[in-house]
């Protein structure tokens, strides 16, 4: 898990939030690590059906 370079404020829906923290209680994770995972779950299936995201570095 990289450190984030820039702090980012995620802002969510109530409901959204409540849903995550549930996750991350049955799944015994933080909600930073929950969120985590869904994010990296996301942008590998984003990958795998458009192609690999091509980024500056």
């Amino acid at each position: 898990m990289g450190v984030q370079e820039v702090p980012y404020s995620l802002r969510l829906e109530p409901q959204t939030m409540k849903k995550i923290r549930a996750l991350a209680k049955l799944e015994r994770r933080s909600i930073n690590m929950q969120l985590c995972i869904a994010v990296e779950s996301y942008l590998k299936k984003y990958e795998q059906e458009h192609g690999e995201i091509m980024t500056e570095e």
